[in-house]
């Protein structure tokens, strides 16, 4: 007998050594970001008017470590990186707030996709492990194994539909920014602090020969008006 398991997505898991200066400065950028909003219990910058972190110096290290471990990804695919740039398009911290927490809520950031990009990239600042906060990755509405009228008594790599990636603190997750995910309750004893990205992947500008499946690099993009 054989049961192969083909199609995967691929998630992606590193562990980061920040430098305690750039630690520091991504600590108090999102210390201040976290003081202009009191009272909310898990704020995001995207829908806060601030996510363009990948353009402020606090940030310039992790901006090295996102494109070294989206290419580190791409190459898992088999990618030849040396046809392809990445770039931040949004950039933005997460906090769920330890004082805040309310233990009836059901999550702190609902089920979604980030159909704006291609990637997406977390990376966690700060957290207390085994506290809750986990990220959880969905299988598709779409997924085969969404219309198999079966009920599991117990789960295997083959019936799995969802993945819990708890929160580790400097861990940076990378994932298709089409794949369904939310965050679960955090209870730790500390701010939950981490920094979001959306990823474009684009061709490099003089790429030669047959580039049908990519998609441009910017510089050829026009703007077309009516």
């Amino acid at each position: 007998m054989s049961v192969d398991y083909w199609f995967p997505t691929a998630i992606y898991n590193e562990l980061l050594q920040p430098p305690p200066n750039s630690r520091k400065l991504m600590l108090d950028y999102v210390d201040k970001f976290h003081s202009e909003h009191p009272g909310i219990y898990c704020i995001t910058g995207d829908v806060a008017n601030d996510s363009q972190l990948a353009h402020k110096a606090e940030f310039s290290w992790l901006n090295s470590e996102v494109a070294k471990h989206c290419n580190l990804y791409l190459e898992s695919y088999g990618v030849n990186i040396d046809k392809v740039l990445v770039y931040a398009s949004k950039a933005w911290a997460v906090v769920c707030d330890s004082k805040l927490r309310m233990m009836d809520q059901p999550g702190t950031i609902a089920s979604h996709t980030h159909p704006n990009a291609h990637l997406s990239a977390i990376y966690y600042l700060q957290t207390d492990t085994e506290a809750g906060g986990d990220l959880i990755l969905e299988a598709s509405p779409t997924h085969p194994l969404r219309y198999l009228p079966i009920n599991p008594d117990q789960r295997t790599l083959a019936s799995m539909d969802c993945l819990n990636i708890p929160p580790v603190e400097n861990n940076l997750v990378i994932f298709p920014s089409s794949v369904q995910h939310e965050v679960i309750l955090y209870y730790g004893d500390i701010n939950r602090y981490s920094i979001t990205y959306d990823i474009i992947i684009t061709a490099k500008e003089d790429l030669e020969g047959d580039n049908e499946m990519f998609t441009t690099h910017p510089n050829n993009w026009i703007e077309l008006h009516g």
